[in-house]
């Protein structure tokens, strides 16, 4: 009887400390920076090649000030024939966040009139787009399978 208890909780032992491992490892796979929630996102659907755009572009497309970040990625389909890209901010603590996700919205719904003229059939891309947020992180990823998208993002995105 003895050996069974200690048995029983060698066993319990050894599931929570697998449990802990395991927890451990997934806090560690996440992305830790906005590149790496963009090469998260990019490997997700079979985007066209993007290349990362800087703060300029950031700030004059899309309206959003990168002294009110802490880090960011842009990545865009530079030939423009599609309107594919992923942005991925994180905005400092203390910045007022939904300033900065409108503008990304208000980019999106831009970006519906300009292609709804120059390439209708790649306006789906953008109608299915959403801004994303998740704590001081926010994502604007026009995709050819937003499905896909969110779900590369994970848990925790609204």
């Amino acid at each position: 009887m003895k050996n069974g208890k200690l048995l029983l909780m060698a066993l319990l032992l050894v599931c929570l400390l697998c449990g802990c491992a395991a927890e451990k490892k997934a806090e560690e796979a996440a992305p830790k920076t906005c590149a790496e929630w963009a090469d998260a996102i990019a490997a997700s659907a079979g985007f066209q090649e993007l290349a990362d755009a800087n703060a300029k572009y950031l700030e004059k497309h899309l309206m959003v000030e990168a002294d009110s970040l802490e880090d960011f990625c842009l990545r865009m389909d530079n030939t423009r024939a599609t309107p594919e890209m992923i942005c991925v901010v994180k905005v400092k603590a203390g910045v007022n966040q939904a300033e900065a996700k409108k503008a990304l919205e208000d980019y999106r719904k831009e970006q519906i009139t300009v292609y709804r003229d120059y390439q209708p059939d790649q306006v789906v891309k953008l109608e299915n787009a959403r801004v994303m947020e998740n704590g001081a992180y926010l994502v604007l990823s026009v995709s050819p399978d937003a499905d896909k998208t969110a779900a590369a993002l994970g848990a925790g995105w609204k």
